[in-house]
């Protein structure tokens, strides 16, 4: 409310409060198991475990829902892609959930039997992944002057042009990250988003036949591609041991 007052109800100032101060509690607990012998360190099971869980939660939900439906307005100041408020306070809740569950999976909390470290890298990669993609959108709303609805971007060559270029992007930095890791999993999950790029230029990026768009979403994914093979190949399978 306060946030809200100050700014005159403008743009996406009275939601960060609602990620920031959640955020912040989460940031801390951890440190607070050892500086708190009571009631935090007596039980931390169910401060940072349970608890802590729920507001994990509570962000995951936040996040999604202002990505799906803001417009990231940081009135009074310029829009700015990532350096707007709100994608600063999405990035500061990516930040804080990864370093929940790193805490969570080092103490052994017994959170761990109902959600697998496999499932929270997932959720935190598809939350990374839909985060950049409204920083896309956002920003060709603000910049290009789409309207930030469904329709409109379902319909903007502009918008199937440019996210085609972006998951092929995203998905060469992942195989080649893969690559040097040694991670045929992470290079299967860029692989698969590459798979994706491909069935979308043809049934959606080819319907819109003639624009200068579609030439160029050909053009930049074809060369990304190539790209991807010469430096990310599928890294070899780990041996067994005997």
């Amino acid at each position: 409310w306060q946030v809200d007052r100050a700014v005159a109800g403008g743009g996406s100032w009275p939601a960060i409060a609602w990620a920031i101060i959640p955020g912040a509690a989460l940031f801390v607990s951890p440190k607070l198991r050892a500086r708190l012998a009571w009631p935090v360190g007596a039980h931390p099971e169910t401060y940072l475990g349970i608890a802590g869980c729920g507001i994990a939660v509570a962000l995951i939900v936040w996040s999604l829902f202002t990505n799906f439906t803001m417009r990231g307005d940081p009135h009074p100041l310029p829009y700015v892609p990532l350096l707007n408020p709100l994608d600063l306070a999405q990035a500061f809740v990516l930040l804080v959930l990864i370093r929940y569950w790193l805490h969570v999976h080092r103490e052994q909390y017994r959170i761990l039997s109902i959600v697998s470290l496999e499932g929270a890298a997932a959720t935190l990669a598809a939350l990374a992944f839909i985060w950049l993609n409204a920083v896309l959108l956002r920003t060709l709303h603000h910049w290009a002057g789409v309207p930030f609805e469904l329709e409109a971007m379902v319909t903007s060559t502009l918008v199937q042009t440019s996210l085609s270029i972006f998951w092929t992007l995203l998905a060469l930095a992942t195989m080649v990250f893969a690559t040097r890791g040694a991670s045929r999993i992470v290079w299967l999950a860029g692989a698969v988003l590459l798979a994706v790029v491909v069935v979308k230029l043809f049934v959606v990026d080819l319907s819109r036949v003639g624009t200068v768009e579609r030439i160029v979403s050909f053009v930049v994914v074809g060369l990304l591609m190539l790209v991807v093979g010469y430096f990310s190949p599928l890294p070899p399978a780990r041996e067994e041991r005997a």
